[in-house]
């Protein structure tokens, strides 16, 4: 059953000067239940990964001045992406104060914190009071039970009971390995349609937990925020959309490049290429915007050479690199699409995996069959890019040392083929 939420008018002049809000949010004013909620000083907090040049408000409880909350753009970051969740299970990895908890709260969701705080009775009684007292304001809520303890095991323990969790938001032990292995824990138990939200990016430690999810196949974007949020997504969910404080002049940590940053013009042109070769192509967000941000790389640091890719398929792929290279490259180049375009060869003794034949897998000869006419050729179309595409049909093995002389230096190779 989905819990309504009401939410009580605040219009922009409820903003305190330091405070910004993504102006597309529904916006939520819990104030009122932290008392202790004061501006801390960045100056006196010692990490490292604190981004002290954004000069947004840093939140914290003045009876511990040294640990911060989510910023007021944070906190709608995670309460506008926690809408969509109303009447589903959450789960929040540390919760420190409560501030981010009651934020997930009003979303309407049934959360479950953990956090080893909440062993302490002060911190516990004062967790409770805040999510209590917004209850009180804001009338609707969601459900919360609260958690003491460590993640992962505390993670692992609540699950023994087969539960699952749709959002879950990872705020915890910011020291490698804790971020990882919060990660790993929590991906066990995410529902099929799920989103798994990280705060303080800033930090390559707590980014090893996006990092892993990126690579097991979830969707990954990064929110510009303060300290940089995360998000990974599966199924039938969507993030959030967010614009960037355009009065803050934003950079990227390094560790942070291979992420598609959210209401960026080089996102929002990434999104509008990926949604038009989706039809083309088997590949995820996650490995097209690899793919996207290296041509892009390529063309305007103006490297010389031409584009392969070894397993084409529909030509999706190749298409978006192709769009790419007509935008931005100096020079001339091609995107040489390498496929049989009849499906797959027949395998031998040698193509299997983990001892299961090619055949027993299900991708046999004349498998993933793709016409050109049908499917590259369109894309291309679609794209423009049919001047700069040129199919290759045919063996790796034999086409390849065919077309070397025509190839010449290659900027980039994409190897995606089977046997």
């Amino acid at each position: 059953m989905n819990l309504p939420v009401t939410v009580r008018p605040s219009g922009r002049d409820t903003l305190t000067q330091g405070d910004y809000i993504s102006p597309n949010f529904q916006t939520i004013f819990p104030d009122k239940a932290f008392p202790n909620k004061v501006v801390g000083d960045t100056q006196g907090q010692p990490w490292p990964y604190l981004r002290r040049e954004i000069l947004h408000n840093w939140y914290v409880d003045q009876r511990h001045p040294y640990i911060g909350f989510l910023s007021r753009d944070e906190a709608h970051v995670l309460y506008n992406n926690a809408l969509q969740f109303r009447g589903k299970s959450a789960l929040e990895v540390g919760c420190w104060m409560g501030w981010s908890a009651v934020h997930l709260a009003l979303a309407g969701v049934h959360l479950d914190i953990i956090d080893p705080i909440l062993a302490k009775p002060e911190a516990r009684q004062s967790v409770e009071s805040s999510l209590e007292a917004a209850r009180q304001e804001f009338l609707e809520f969601g459900s919360y039970v609260l958690h003491p303890g460590y993640s992962p095991q505390k993670v692992d323990e609540l699950a023994q009971s087969g539960k699952t969790w749709s959002l879950i938001f990872i705020d915890g032990n910011h020291d490698r390995p804790a971020p990882l292995e919060d990660a790993q824990a929590c991906v066990k138990y995410a529902a099929p349609d799920a989103m798994i939200l990280f705060h303080d990016l800033a930090s390559p430690e707590v980014t090893e937990g996006l990092d892993f999810l990126r690579c097991h196949g979830w969707n990954v974007m990064v929110y510009q925020t303060m300290q940089i949020m995360g998000v990974a997504w599966r199924g039938n969910v969507q993030p959030v959309r967010h614009v960037p404080d355009p009065a803050v002049t934003w950079t990227v940590p390094e560790h942070l490049r291979p992420y598609p940053i959210c209401g960026t013009p080089e996102e929002l042109e990434f999104r509008e290429l990926a949604a038009r070769v989706q039809p083309y192509t088997l590949l995820q967000d996650c490995r097209l915007y690899s793919l996207y941000r290296l041509t892009r790389e390529i063309c305007e640091q103006d490297r010389p050479g031409n584009i392969v890719e070894c397993g084409s398929y529909k030509g999706g792929a190749a298409a978006l690199m192709a769009a790419v290279v007509k935008r931005y490259s100096r020079r001339s180049r091609r995107v040489f699409a390498c496929d049989t375009f009849t499906g797959m060869p027949e395998p031998t003794a040698l193509d299997c995996h983990q001892g299961v034949s090619a055949v027993a897998t299900g991708f046999g000869a004349g498998t993933l069959a793709a016409p050109i006419t049908e499917n590259l050729k369109q894309v291309c179309e679609v794209l423009e890019v049919t001047d700069v595409v040129t199919p290759v049909p045919g063996l790796f093995a034999e086409t390849l040392p065919k077309f070397k002389a025509e190839m010449g230096a290659i900027a980039l190779l994409h190897a995606d083929g089977d046997w």
